[in-house]
């Protein structure tokens, strides 16, 4: 009977040596570990040089230094350590360059962006974000975000979400990630996540929510199955209305104009997507306040 590699770096390297062949490699590893293999198998070969064969080179070389020189028998060990090591440098460049956020998305003003990773998981990005994450997004399931994103994960290792506001980790689960500057907002829809920003910590179960806003954190119940702005509509609970203002240029090509002493005003309830008087409607109203559009594309919110 065949004994089975003990662990997955022992089949995995026997199998990027070739001791191990594609077969032998599916009867071990579920397809997709298999999948993902192949595909780090093809990123290592652009940075593989020939394997010397190095008994061969060894005795050769050998034979002659000692011909040569009986005397100096250590000038081949430094050679050979100096060649280990430069190798060593070179698989950990390659390594670094596979690894790094090398795969980039953006949203301009009104649009928002279905990503699909190569874990099965998905990113909704909404409009004015961006995000960043490793080619072999596999092995190392961390993305960078700046702007909003709704994320489905499909259960596995850990999964990070990094801002400059802070950092959300899951296993697996939905939840929604708003990194604005000075304004961090996380609601979990499913499952269970770990929030960190500002040395602080906090778990998140089904339907919490949480925001860090001026050095404070605010907490609430989040009723909704998804963000509303998925489906064309951004909601607001109780959020400061330069946040609103910021929202509504990203879903707008219009410069707006308000009062500075509206800026820390609070706003709840929502606007569409799709239609710009709507929209300013639906903001203005509710906060007795007046606006007008110019002949310069520029919308005057007064009091």
């Amino acid at each position: 009977m065949e004994t089975k590699p003990d662990n997955n770096e022992t089949f995995l390297a026997d199998w990027l040596a070739g001791k191990i062949s594609d077969d032998e490699l599916r009867q071990i590893v579920p397809e997709a570990d298999f999948e993902a293999y192949r595909e780090l198998k093809r990123a290592l070969h652009t940075y593989q040089v020939p394997n010397p064969d190095m008994e061969m080179n060894y005795s050769a070389i050998k034979s002659k230094m000692i011909a040569k020189n009986a005397s100096k028998p250590t000038i081949f060990f430094s050679l050979f350590k100096y060649v280990a090591v430069a190798a060593s440098l070179l698989l950990l460049v390659g390594l670094y360059h596979l690894f790094i956020f090398s795969n980039t998305t953006k949203t301009g003003i009104g649009s928002s962006s279905i990503i699909s990773l190569s874990d099965n998981s998905t990113v909704t990005l909404n409009a004015g974000s961006e995000v960043s994450y490793p080619s072999l997004f596999y092995y190392n399931r961390s993305i960078k975000l700046e702007g909003e994103a709704f994320f489905e994960v499909e259960k596995g290792g850990k999964f990070t979400v990094k801002t400059k506001q802070g950092y959300v980790e899951v296993l697996g689960t939905k939840f929604n990630v708003n990194a604005r500057p000075d304004f961090f907002e996380i609601i979990c829809y499913e499952g269970k996540v770990n929030v960190c920003s500002n040395d602080k910590s906090v778990v998140l179960a089904i339907g919490d929510a949480i925001r860090f806003y001026e050095n404070k954190s605010e907490t609430w119940k989040e009723n909704e199955e998804h963000p509303l702005w998925i489906n064309g509509e951004s909601s607001f609970r109780n959020a400061p209305m330069h946040h609103v203002i910021a929202q509504f240029r990203n879903q707008y090509d219009y410069e707006v104009e308000y009062p500075q002493a509206l800026k820390q005003t609070r706003f709840t309830g929502s606007f569409t997507h799709k239609n710009l008087t709507t929209a300013l409607k639906s903001v203005c109203i509710p906060m007795n306040l007046k606006y007008t559009k110019t002949d310069t594309g520029k919308i005057i919110i007064s009091e």
